[in-house]
């Protein structure tokens, strides 16, 4: 099942960065499975499992290159500065200015793979159809996303051993990347599968390249797969 994601802003806050909150480089498989429960109407507390997340695979590229937007928002002190409808104190400046880091028009492509029969049949529809039950965002509420359907084939393993993919990469073992010069990439560890107690099990490194351009490599048997016309990486 193949669909893109697209906004003006999208913002995946990396955990170690709490007080000037900056972004992933893409959405990491717990925000799209976040996406996914939107989508579908599955409660917070539920999607997780409803989903699968020990089992869905999930790959996901850059449509669009990558583009970092910064900026201070201006932010209530809902702790101490308010009252109990989160009205500013008279007399009181309540309001204080925060660094953000977002992603600027940021469009991906989102591959998934290994979800239940009847769940993926549902979640296609709606896709097809364009009939979320809750607001689809690219992580804080305010940043909006559109959701468009691409199309549903069956991942076919890859095994050659020279490859090129559309998607991010995981440095597993045996995957070696071809860097290529005047491009630019991105190398982070990402979480990758996260339970419904927001437990994280697994974090993976991966490649990115920011001009969105494919990504040759080689090696990686039972990591890479055909969906439809691209080549990706499940992460």
């Amino acid at each position: 099942m193949v669909f893109d994601i697209a906004g003006e802003y999208g913002q995946f806050k990396k955990p170690y960065s709490p007080m000037s909150p900056v972004s992933y480089p893409l959405p990491p498989p717990p925000a799209v499975l976040g996406m996914l429960g939107a989508v579908l109407g599955y409660g917070k507390d539920a999607y997780h499992q409803r989903l699968g997340w020990d089992l869905v695979q999930i790959a996901v590229g850059l449509r669009a290159p990558l583009r970092v937007f910064r900026a201070s928002l201006n932010l209530l002190q809902t702790k101490t500065g308010t009252d109990g409808f989160f009205r500013p104190l008279a007399g009181q400046n309540t309001h204080t200015q925060v660094p953000f880091e977002f992603l600027r028009h940021p469009h991906f492509r989102i591959y998934i793979a290994g979800l239940p029969d009847q769940v993926a049949d549902e979640l296609a529809e709606r896709l097809r159809t364009g009939r979320t039950a809750y607001t689809v965002a690219l992580g804080l509420a305010p940043c909006l996303a559109d959701v468009t359907w691409v199309g549903e084939w069956s991942a076919q393993p890859l095994a050659n051993p020279e490859w090129q993919v559309t998607t991010a990469v995981p440095l597993r073992d045996g995957i070696q990347v071809h860097y290529e010069d005047s491009r630019r990439y991105h190398r982070l560890r990402i979480p990758v599968t996260m339970d419904g107690s927001r437990i994280v099990h697994r974090h993976q490194e991966i490649v990115l390249a920011e001009d969105g351009q494919p990504i040759r490599g080689q090696g990686g048997t039972g990591v890479l797969h055909a969906i439809g016309p691209d080549s990706v990486a499940f992460l």
